[in-house]
């Protein structure tokens, strides 16, 4: 019996729990229709209970009536706007989440119909426009979290009437204006969060009247003014950032009150005054960085009295003083950074106290003495500058226990004595600069065993002796600098340096002939610098291997001989001197030399050409001894020559004629005829073109590499040299007239003419009616795209994503600023760039390139890849040169995150720090740290300043070069 009136009275309310659910149903099914994305919300059907559907939570209410109370979406991918759901059906709500999507458009003002509203999560978005003041009416509302979305305008008043409110989150917007007074009123507060966006003004003082705070982040603002002294009321406080902002005056000694703080971030301000001795009394504190201001007088004593500091920096100030010993007891500091300052005296000996120390930063003071010996406690130190001092004495060779250091800078001091063997047990080191000191005696072999040196600077010392051959075994360094000193010789050793970009030799007393196996190192692209030595002999052809160089300074030496015109093969070089040697003969009439400034080539013995200021070549001839001949016997040597070469020339013409005559036409469909172009290396276009449409089977599928626009891209191995190459084959347009092949013939004929290391190899082309295609050297790694979307990801480490962005860089500036007309490439894509087996980057497909011709005014029709393309393009369709230089700040952003950065364009470089800069970092590969830190926000700036949407204020790709 029990059972049958059960079931009879489910039975009669389920008419009502049905009725009850009809419209908040319709209403989600309605909005999921408009949804772009709806595969996530795969079960919202008829076919399924709503209280069963993906994010959906019910309850039954006091009237046996069932509701949704929950909707929980996040990191769902959708793709939609919030306009087109009814809130109105939808009451009960307590719980509405859905961040991490890409819901993009306004947050429509009739949100404020969910009156129940305790939760409301759209963080992480690409919501726009306003945050609606009805917002004010969800007056039972504790967590509102709105950030890292594009909101805009100004924080509406109406959120002091959320008397309720625990936790507001604004972060990574676009808002402006003051922050409202009335937040004061917010006295449940538990988490303010409003870094990132463009407020200014003051900190409102009724900040302080929100005794519950915990977290105070009001970062990368605008806010000027002094810190609020009754911010000292805050006393359940434990984090305040309030860095990168405008804000001046003094720290006020009432924050010694914050009893339980432990984050206190000031940094990047214009804070004056002095340190207050107030944050004694800060005994929880973990970090303290007030970095970046105009603080002055001592670092205060009591500091020693925070044990559980592990961050202590107070870098680029002013501050001044001895270091305070009693930061010494300070056992638990990690890092500890003071450079930039006006400390003087010795480093103390008790520094050896600091045992779990990784960063020690006291460069650029007037530190005296010399470094104590017990340095070498600090077994965990991965980074030592102490560079731009006053330090003397030798270098303890007790530093040469700091096993797990990674960069050490000890340069601009006042070192003296020999390089300890020890420095050779730094089996971690990737830089070691001891340049700019008084260093002496030979340079020790031990540093032959420091196989993760990338840069090694020894310059402005007073070493002597020979270059140590054991540094040809150090095959990760990239730059070595060991100017200045008194080097007699280099060993041939050194060519083994394979990977080395930069070398400097210079102002030495190097002798005899410049070492022929120079010319092994192809992978210098900056800087090779021989001048000021005591170099004899001739100029060596293998120089010209070194076809990726940028700057080649042989000067004031005693070189003799011709200038080899095989230097027109370095097509890198920017800038070459010469100048003081006894160089004669003829300058090479080749591409460099065609602007070269003179100063270029003075004083040496005899040079002739087409330099303004030399004498012409026809006024003397000089034979194999050296003794000069009449221009006239030059002459008549020079025309007998051409007879000779001309009868040749009709002879093998002749031969040719009737060997053709006698040969049948090869029977194949893809048989070059009339209108046609082809191009291909130096001989027979028409033989190379046969020999690719049999190396890939007539374009069989299975040689079929990758795709892109409108073409595909085939593997070919041609006889009889087994070369490798790409043949990117273009799909016909079925109404291609006569003109579009002239003018892909034009175009491709001023691609051809591209000369550059970091653009892809072209060897040719060829267009007929049935196949045109182009022949690319063939690049092992494929296109970048394709390794960040790999295990081989791994591979890149940030030297050498920085090498790759460094490459497209160069690129792009020759093809913006050496080349006339310039050319814009209108699609730099991570697909379009090449690697080859040693990642050097090369750009490709030049299929959208135009011309810019100064007088024209470049419109075009919309070209490139969507994320890629500038912004001025969507309503202007002007193409310039920053269009490319659009693109490339997406590409640097790309390579950092290892994917593509997405809404992080929308951003600035200053919304990215050193915290969130971990967490966007491509993970496949070990964090940055240290040094490499830096040089990673550098390129972040860089790219932010390419993305800029106003054209006119990114930089020059001649700019960014300058930059990298």
């Amino acid at each position: 019996m029990r059972g049958i009136l059960l079931f009879l009275t489910l039975l009669f309310l389920l008419p009502l729990v049905q009725s009850s659910l009809t419209s908040q149903a319709q209403a989600l099914l309605h909005w999921k229709s408009t949804l772009q994305t709806q595969q996530p919300l795969w079960s919202w059907n008829l076919h399924v209970h709503p209280c069963n559907w993906t994010g959906i939570t019910c309850r039954i209410t006091n009237k046996r009536r069932q509701v949704i109370t929950k909707i929980y979406l996040s990191n769902k991918g959708l793709v939609g706007k919030l306009d087109a759901l009814d809130f109105f059906s939808l009451p009960s709500i307590r719980n509405f989440n859905l961040s991490d999507n890409k819901l993009s458009g306004v947050i429509p003002p009739s949100i404020c119909l969910f009156p129940k509203l305790t939760y409301l999560d759209l963080s992480h978005n690409v919501l726009s426009g306003l945050i609606p003041s009805s917002i004010g009416n969800l007056t039972n509302i504790k967590v509102l979290q709105l950030d890292h979305n594009n909101l805009s305008g100004m924080i509406p008043p109406e959120i002091g009437k959320l008397t309720h409110l625990m936790d507001l989150e604004l972060t990574a917007n676009y808002l402006s204006g003051e922050i409202p007074t009335n937040l004061g009123n917010l006295t449940n507060l538990v988490v303010m969060h409003l870094g990132g966006n463009n407020l200014f003004g003051p900190i409102p003082p009724e900040i302080g009247k929100l005794t519950y705070l915990t977290g105070l982040k009001l970062p990368k603002n605008y806010l000027s003014g002094e810190i609020p002294t009754n911010l000292g009321n805050l006393t359940n406080l434990v984090v305040m950032y309030l860095w990168g902002n405008n804000l001046s005056g003094p720290i006020p000694p009432q924050i010694g009150k914050l009893e339980h703080l432990k984050l206190l971030i000031l940094y990047a301000n214009y804070l004056s005054g002095q340190i207050p001795t107030s944050l004694v009394n800060l005994t929880n504190l973990v970090d303290i960085y007030l970095w970046g201001n105009n603080l002055s007088g001592l670092v205060p004593h009591e500091m020693g009295k925070l044990t559980q500091l592990r961050y202590l920096e107070l870098e680029k100030n002013f501050l001044s003083g001895e270091i305070p010993t009693s930061l010494w007891n300070l056992t638990n500091l990690i890092t500890l950074n003071l450079w930039g300052n006006n400390l003087f005296g010795p480093i103390a000996s008790e520094i050896g106290k600091l045992r779990n120390l990784n960063d020690l930063q006291l460069a650029k003071n007037f530190l005296s003495g010399e470094i104590p010996t017990n340095l070498e406690n600090l077994t965990n130190l991965d980074n030592l500058a102490l560079e731009d001092n006053n330090l003397s004495g030798s270098i303890p060779p007790e530093i040469g226990r700091l096993t797990y250091v990674m960069y050490l800078d000890l340069s601009n001091n006042f070192f003296s004595g020999e390089i300890s063997i020890t420095l050779g047990n730094l089996s971690n080191v990737g830089l070691v600069n001891l340049s700019s000191n008084s260093i002496s005696g030979v340079i020790p072999t031990e540093l032959g065993r420091l196989k993760s040196l990338i840069e090694l600077d020894l310059s402005s010392n007073k070493f002597t002796g020979n270059v140590p051959k054991e540094l040809g075994m150090l095959q990760a360094l990239q730059s070595l600098d060991i100017s200045s000193n008194s080097l007699t010789s280099v060993p041939e050793e050194l060519g083994n340096c394979v990977n080395l970009q930069s070398l400097n030799i210079s102002n030495n007393w190097l002798t005899g002939e410049i070492p022929s196996h120079f010319g092994n190192l192809v992978n210098l692209l900056y800087l090779l610098d021989l001048s000021s030595n005591f170099l004899t002999g001739e100029i060596p052809t293998t120089i010209a291997h070194l076809i990726m160089l940028e700057y080649f300074n042989i000067s004031h030496n005693n070189l003799t001989g011709q200038i080899p015109s095989s230097l027109g093969d370095m097509l890198s070089l920017s800038t070459m001197d010469l100048s003081y040697n006894q160089l004669e003969g003829p300058v090479p009439d080749i591409k460099i030399f065609h602007k070269a400034p003179k100063q270029w080539f003075i004083h040496n013995t005899n040079l002739c050409g087409t330099i303004q200021g030399f004498p012409s070549c026809n006024g003397f001839v000089k034979d194999e001894n050296g003794s000069t001949r009449h221009p006239m016997v030059k002459l008549v040597a020079i025309l007998t020559c051409c007879a000779a070469l001309l009868t040749s020339i009709l002879l093998s013409l002749l031969y040719l004629v009737y060997s053709k005559k006698r040969k049948a036409k090869p029977n194949t469909i893809d048989n070059p005829s009339r209108g046609e172009f082809f191009s291909v290396w130096n001989f027979d276009g028409r033989d190379a073109y046969q020999e690719i449409i049999r190396a890939t089977e007539n374009f069989d599928e299975k040689y079929y590499i990758g795709s892109g626009g409108h073409a595909r891209v085939y593997k070919a191995i041609l006889a009889p040299d087994n070369l490798t190459v790409a043949v990117k084959k273009i799909q016909l347009a079925s109404c291609e007239t006569a003109r579009d092949v002239e003018e892909f013939h034009k175009e491709i004929c001023t691609i051809t003419g591209i000369r550059h290391r970091n653009i892809a190899k072209i060897f040719g082309y060829c267009s007929s009616p049935q196949n045109k295609f182009l022949v690319y050297k063939y690049y092992e790694k494929r296109d970048l795209h394709n390794i960040l979307h790999s295990e081989e990801a791994k591979e890149l480490d940030w030297a050498k994503r920085k090498v790759i962005l460094r490459d497209v860089a160069c690129a792009l500036s020759y093809l913006h600023h050496d080349c006339y007309p310039p050319i814009v490439h209108r699609d730099v894509t991570s697909r379009n760039i090449l690697l080859d087996s040693k990642f050097i980057a090369c750009i490709s497909d030049f299929g959208t390139a135009k011309f810019l011709k100064p007088e024209s005014s470049n419109w075009s029709m919309l070209a490139g890849t969507c994320g890629y393309i500038a912004p001025e393009l969507a309503y202007t369709m002007r193409m310039t040169e920053k269009c490319d230089v659009y693109s490339f700040g997406v590409i640097i952003l790309e390579l950092l995150m290892g994917k593509h950065p997405g809404d992080m364009i929308n951003l600035s470089a200053s919304d990215i720090d050193e915290v969130v800069l971990q967490d966007i970092l491509d993970q496949r590969i070990e964090p940055p740290t240290g040094r490499i830190i830096f040089e990673i926000l550098k390129m972040i700036q860089i790219a932010y300043s390419c993305l800029e949407n106003n054209p006119s204020l990114r930089p020059t790709m001649q700019e960014v070069v300058n930059g990298i």
